[in-house]
């Protein structure tokens, strides 16, 4: 994820995640960086939140990550990373 220019989420997506924030949810999510670093955290997700043109879900730990960098929480794989660590074998 190279590009700093916030693409939106689905709708679908975003519903989940406004579910989960309404519950305040403790999970795994992972995400990516603003330097690509791929991170694993578990906390209770707070809420979601507009800044500088992008949505942002704010951890009860304080992390704030970009909506677009979200691979997943839990079970809920983000649109479009359904098959970036796909793996294969030749055996």
């Amino acid at each position: 994820m190279n590009d700093t220019a916030y693409k939106p989420i689905t709708e679908e997506f975003y519903t989940i995640l406004k579910d989960l924030v309404a519950r305040r949810k403790y999970g795994l999510v992972q995400y990516f960086s603003d330097i690509n670093e791929f991170i694993t955290a578990r906390a209770a997700l707070k809420e979601i939140v507009a800044e500088n043109e992008a949505d942002y879900l704010t951890l009860a730990t304080g992390e704030k990550i970009r909506l677009d960098r979200i691979y997943r929480i839990d079970d809920n794989i983000a649109p479009g990373y359904q098959h970036y660590f796909e793996v294969s074998c030749d055996c």
